[in-house]
């Protein structure tokens, strides 16, 4: 089977939440064999796992505002043309989608001008923002588009593809990771060199992305608990079963706007649809099909 090789940022302060991230890749990236380089500072205590591996990106106490910097400076050591990239905490929620991301890999191949491609359904790469440039492919199996410039959220830290010098030429830089995606979107927007494209969803049709996950991280300093949004209920009790999650303040959305989830009670379809509707939140049309 072919490998695939999944890249995840992660700090000190964050690294808890890699044992249910890595579990999820596992889970729903059947196509190919994951292989993951975990890129932090302090080893983080995850299970024996096959094809995990740990990268320090400092001996020294981390400073978050080199934080591109460090990744920067390893990503510039390696040979790979293309690179999935991720930080820790982004939850995909459905299977991993071979044929988009075989054909988003060999566009990009011949296509060297290409820095970046989201790929599932993220704000940056929602059609109905009016951010598509043009197709560049639609089948049943994905969907493919040029964006725009400008557009806001150019480049983002959630799951993607990315040209390695792209990548290593907006990161070689003094960035966070909230500083990263607000500067760096300005500077792409200005490139002349390189252009991004989205592997996205045409008319909620979530099937046709290369990895769906969940838009919202599952922890923030902006709410209390981990969110599992669009996550099935049973995958749910399988990571708490498994210590991969803790039973307790797991959110059924994010911000405000959220249901606890309990473990021995679904959020039903309909449960869903009522709160969205009342919150007036495009969840339902995001992730209705990951409940009963």
């Amino acid at each position: 089977m072919e490998y695939i090789t999944i890249y995840l940022s992660t700090c000190d302060k964050t690294s808890y939440i890699l044992p249910a991230t890595i579990f999820l890749y596992k889970h729903f990236i059947t196509t190919f064999k994951p292989k993951f380089k975990i890129l932090g500072f302090s080893k983080p205590n995850l299970p024996d796992w096959e094809n995990v591996d740990f990268i320090c990106l400092s001996d020294k106490p981390q400073n978050i505002s080199k934080w591109s910097l460090y990744l920067y400076d390893y990503f510039k050591t390696i040979k790979e043309e293309n690179i999935f990239f991720a930080l820790d905490d982004f939850f995909p929620i459905h299977y991993f989608n071979k044929y988009a991301y075989d054909y988003v890999i060999d566009y990009m191949k011949q296509n060297k001008n290409v820095g970046f491609c989201t790929v599932g359904l993220c704000p940056s790469a929602d059609v109905n923002r009016n951010e598509m440039e043009s197709i560049i492919n639609e089948t049943e199996n994905m969907f493919i588009y040029r964006r725009k410039k400008p557009i806001n959220y150019q480049v983002t830290l959630q799951p993607g593809i990315w040209n390695r010098e792209y990548f290593c030429k907006l990161f070689n830089n003094n960035f966070t990771p909230w500083e990263m995606e607000l500067t760096c979107t300005n500077i792409a927007n200005r490139d002349k060199q390189y252009y991004n494209i989205s592997s996205s969803i045409s008319e909620y049709n979530n099937q046709k992305c290369i990895m769906v996950f969940a838009t919202c991280s599952s922890i923030s300093s902006k709410w209390n608990g981990i969110s599992v949004l669009g996550l099935q209920h049973e995958l749910i009790l399988k990571l708490i079963d498994n210590n991969l999650l803790p039973k307790d303040n797991l959110l059924v959305g994010a911000w405000n706007n959220y249901i606890l989830f309990d473990y021995n009670k679904k959020v039903t379809k309909e449960e869903f649809y009522d709160f969205c509707k009342l919150r007036k939140l495009k969840w339902f049309e995001m992730y209705s099909n990951y409940y009963d």
